[in-house]
């Protein structure tokens, strides 16, 4: 009778803040602090890991909560746990049951005009996605949803399609109870938004309230995504998972013979347009930014990650990039800009606009971007006051009289 489990006392439990699924808490039997945080579903019963901390002091208790949790080798674990594949755990299966309801309709080649739609755009951006966390996968649905209407220009009858098929694929992967939870996906009321860019100085504005942030938690993830947001405002990458796939052995810097002290830092990356792509870095970036990159991780490896090294899990490092800028640039009151969203998207938005604000050739700034100049004209360039400006110049700049003309003041 005396062998039950002692009970959590609710009171003192503390969810650490950025860290996942970490959590302080007391027994009701103990005075002392407990840490406890999710690794695997084989690790244990519950999947969770946990240790007494041995303190009686919330704050040394969060603190040595947060220094096991960053330590924990989790990879060892990972190596005995499930691997999950949304291609083979859900869509194979899915298709194999589509093509036989077509058969029996005598219209195979519907089903097969599906799964094709499916391998051709969807299956890149679910793939490798652990579907048990439902955010990984609306996160990636707003990707595609991105691409096909920015990159690809698809008519909204065909992206609903798309929405669509997706959708029939979560549905079969929640009958499997491979899914926990049904995504919300996008309507196209939401996907037909515009999504206005930032100004330069309010990226400086979110970029500042990182590293002071970083300043006061002492946590070295806020200092990374900084870097992260002043990597995506240098150059034409789609913000997302595309720069933190990355990896050390993919970057080389070229010489100029007319600027010998400033190399040219070239990125070659597999992005959704093109196997091989080369990203050139803007120079302010290569001298503020990349050293401190550099030096953040001195025992990486050429097969590492440029971005958060030490997480495997793309998917969950951008759930947090992305909600992380979101938070802050709501707190700066910057998210909104005529009443429309301003997601971390919308920083290519910036740089594609810029770049043709100053006279760079539109076909230049298309292939560094990995698009097109119809793309660009369609989706990027924003009616600004820089760009009204700039257009108007161009067409009446040489009426404009030489008196000085006092200015009408209403």
């Amino acid at each position: 009778k005396n062998n039950k489990m002692p009970k959590i006392d609710k009171s003192s439990i503390k969810e650490i803040k950025n860290c996942d699924t970490l959590r302080i808490f007391k027994y009701e039997n103990s005075s002392k602090y407990y840490v406890s945080f999710y690794v695997s579903k084989r690790y244990s019963k519950n999947g969770r890991y946990e240790q007494s901390l041995k303190t009686k002091n919330v704050n040394e208790a969060a603190s040595k909560a947060k220094e096991l949790w960053r330590s924990f080798d989790k990879k060892t674990v990972q190596k005995i746990d499930k691997e999950f594949n949304f291609d083979k755990d859900i869509a194979q299966p899915f298709f194999k049951s589509r093509l036989k309801k077509y058969i029996t309709k005598g219209t195979p080649q519907y089903a097969k005009k599906e799964e094709q739609r499916y391998i051709n755009f969807i299956k890149p951006y679910l793939e490798n996605v652990d579907y048990r966390k439902v955010e990984y996968l609306e996160n990636a649905v707003d990707d595609l949803v991105i691409e096909l209407k920015q990159e690809k220009k698809l008519k909204d009858t065909t992206i609903s399609k798309y929405i669509n098929l997706v959708s029939l694929l979560f549905q079969k992967g929640f009958k499997m109870r491979k899914i926990e939870q049904l995504p919300d996906l996008p309507t196209m009321q939401r996907i037909n938004e515009e999504r206005p860019m930032y100004l330069p100085r309010e990226i400086r504005q979110i970029v500042n309230a990182m590293v002071d942030e970083y300043r006061r938690t002492e946590d070295p993830f806020y200092d990374e995504c900084a870097d992260y947001v002043n990597f995506c405002r240098s150059c034409g990458v789609r913000p997302g998972l595309e720069p933190l796939r990355i990896k050390k052995f993919q970057q080389r810097f070229i010489n100029d013979p007319e600027n010998p002290n400033e190399p040219v830092l070239v990125f070659t990356i597999k992005t959704k347009t093109k196997p091989k792509h080369k990203l050139t870095m803007h120079p302010e970036f290569v001298r503020q930014v990349y050293p401190k990159m550099m030096n953040r991780y001195p025992s990486s490896t050429a097969e590492d990650y440029i971005f958060f090294p030490k997480e495997k899990n793309r998917e969950k490092v951008y759930d947090r990039i992305r909600k992380n800028f979101t938070r802050v640039s709501r707190e700066l009151e910057l998210y909104y800009r005529n009443g429309k969203e301003r997601p971390l998207y919308s920083i290519r938005h910036t740089f594609i606009t810029n770049q043709v604000n100053q006279d760079v050739p539109m076909q230049v700034v298309a292939d560094s971007s990995s698009t097109s100049i119809p793309v660009i004209n369609s989706n990027y360039l924003e009616d600004d006051d820089q760009t009204i400006l700039k257009r108007h110049k161009q067409l009446f700049g040489k009426n404009y009289t030489k008196v000085k003309v006092t200015k009408v003041v209403k």
